[in-house]
């Protein structure tokens, strides 16, 4: 009798090893789909608790919760544990040892260097870590949960409602102005004035990187399929239309790039490819034609950018003021300057005093640097009276390249470059299909296309926005890159080449059989 009992939990014991790792992934595959949600709902869920004042210059105050964000920081936490318990329960290790994950490390060594040589301190270097790569923990719970294609679909079904919603009241915003974006809460009518949607997001960038990575997902999926109905491009029509209504013009420019690496990698379904870019951009500039307010902003930031190329920063007079703005004399006025390229020109005097590792993470520009300090930019540092401002109130320096750059110098950029290269290289290798043979839908399906697509995406937005470190772009990216490799994975296990845990090569996602394929 006790030889059978010991029999019995024996066998049970290594049943309930299975059985709770299998668990905790459906657990983090749950938390993935609730934090895409968050990150997409959570600025208007704080205007929506919060309450407002009236300051002294009669201007409208809202003092927003703090509990939505510690929300998102708790579910970016629960993830990175599960994460790391699936791992050491399963003995996983292995399957963590790819190229990406080496120069990720990498990174990491760099980041933190950058700081000690520069004076940051740990609480701030650990601060400034986690904003510069909190989506990584997406990408690695997806990876761990290693969820099959369906499960994807149902995780992912939340998310496309609210491709859908967002969509929606866009086009309504544009089309009804202020009564629109007071209707779902909206207090600050910054954006309204100009004509710029922005949904239930708090910005119009905002929106417009979410609907660009659904429309370049759609695409992707389009290029595998050897027909694709009316009923898809009428789809694909709606959210374009809703894209153009945030006119946000940089996630329309890095829709053109990722569309014309997509082109070079598929090499067919060119007329694909050539209507899907053409419908984003006529609308986009169907929307600067019917809209004077976006007629008129467009051309005062382009005539800033020709202004600041002609006077940069550095270059003004003492007591300068900016012509329009009140009290400004005729005598001593400039004319408006676009702000980028303002901070682009004193970065890149910045980034050749201090070539190596820049001037520490936490220290310029970013978020972490405004948290542990509002007046960052007074450093003197950056120069004789600090890093000019030019009157913007914004918080981050709209680039994340300059922002990395200045904080890490060239090691720290070329750390990173080299990261991305290693998270986009197995996906470009198995959509480079051999010229002789037909494509290998099998292997590069609509999500490796997607991740190619998200990553040049990434990379082109961030040079005139901090996407790439801002509360939302991380985790809808990390998650497209976390689906890619997961489906990439699954992929190999099921052709005679297949990845196995035990024999992985360093460059490709590894292929986890599951107890199913097994």
């Amino acid at each position: 009798m006790v030889l059978a009992r010991d029999a019995e939990r024996d066998d049970a014991a290594p049943t309930a090893r299975r059985q709770i790792p299998r668990w905790l992934s459906g657990v983090l595959l749950v938390l993935l789909s609730f934090l895409l949600v968050e990150v997409v709902l959570e600025a208007w869920i704080q205007v929506l608790f919060s309450s407002t004042t009236i300051d002294a210059q009669y201007r409208v105050v809202e003092d927003l919760p703090t509990w939505p964000k510690t929300l998102k920081n708790a579910i970016y936490l629960s993830l990175l544990a599960i994460s790391a318990l699936v791992v050491l329960v399963e003995r996983r290790w292995r399957e963590f040892t790819t190229k990406a994950d080496l120069a990720l490390l990498v990174l990491g060594v760099v980041l933190i260097l950058a700081g000690l040589v520069n004076g940051s301190e740990i609480s701030l270097i650990g601060q400034a870590g986690y904003v510069y790569l909190r989506g990584v923990i997406v990408f690695y719970a997806w990876r761990v949960a290693f969820p099959s294609q369906t499960a994807i679909r149902w995780a992912l079904v939340p998310v496309g409602v609210l491709v859908v919603i967002n969509a929606i009241v866009a086009i309504w915003q544009t089309l009804a102005g202020y009564a629109a974006f007071q209707a779902v809460g909206w207090n600050n009518m910054t954006w309204a004035r100009i004509n710029r949607a922005h949904g239930l997001m708090d910005h119009p960038n905002h929106l417009g990187h979410f609907i660009t990575l659904a429309l370049l997902g759609l695409l992707c999926w389009f290029l595998v399929k050897k027909r694709v109905g009316w009923q898809w491009w009428l789809l694909f029509g709606f959210v374009a239309l809703a894209g153009s209504a945030t006119q946000s013009r940089e996630s329309a420019l890095g829709f053109v790039g990722a569309a014309i690496v997509l082109a070079i990698l598929r090499r067919g379904k060119y007329v694909v490819i050539a209507v899907a870019t053409a419908m984003v951009l006529a609308f986009a500039v169907g929307q600067v034609a019917i809209s004077p307010e976006n007629r008129a902003e467009l051309a005062r930031r382009l005539q800033g950018v020709s202004s600041a190329l002609d006077l940069p920063s550095g270059a003004e007079q003492e007591g300068f003021c900016v012509e329009g703005n009140r009290g400004c004399e005729e005598e001593n006025s400039i004319p408006q300057r676009e702000v980028r390229v303002l901070y682009a020109q004193q970065g890149v005097k910045l980034f050749f005093k201090r070539p190596i590792l820049g001037y520490g993470i936490g220290q310029f520009g970013g978020i972490a640097a405004y948290t542990a300090d509002p007046e960052w930019y007074k450093d003197t540092r950056f120069g004789p009276e600090g890093f000019e401002l030019y009157g913007s109130n914004e918080k981050q320096v709209d680039s994340f390249w300059l922002h990395l750059l200045v904080e890490t110098g060239l090691l720290g950029v070329l750390a990173y470059l080299t990261w991305i290269f290693f998270l986009a290289w197995p996906l470009l290798r198995s959509s480079w299909a051999d010229r002789r043979e037909r494509w290998k839908e099998h292997r590069a399906g609509p999500t490796t296309l997607w991740g190619i697509a998200a990553l040049v995406f990434a990379g082109l937005v961030a040079a005139l926005a901090p996407s790439l470190e801002d509360p939302v772009f991380p985790a809808l990216l990390f998650s497209v890159l976390g689906i890619s490799w997961v489906m990439l994975s699954r992929a190999g296990a099921r052709t005679p080449a297949a990845v196995t845990e035990t024999a992985a090569p360093a460059d490709e996602p590894t292929a986890r059989r599951t107890d199913e394929e097994s």
